[in-house]
């Protein structure tokens, strides 16, 4: 994943590079013209920098 809209959904990160509903539709071009969240979703210019803005942490397995 990449640039683009994240939403943290009970323990799940959704990503979307453009979100639509009936009231809602956020897409790259028009993300600067919000102030976020909207609805729950925020964009950031990674995966990376979306879950550490959400506090997710990638287990690692050890071998």
């Amino acid at each position: 994943m990449e640039k683009g809209f994240y939403k943290l959904s009970g323990k799940q990160l959704i990503y979307g590079e453009w979100v639509s509903s009936k009231d809602l539709y956020l897409s790259k071009e028009t993300k600067d013209d919000f102030t976020y969240p909207i609805d729950g979703w925020y964009y950031f210019e990674s995966e990376a920098e979306a879950k550490e803005h959400f506090g997710i942490v990638d287990e690692k397995i050890n071998k």
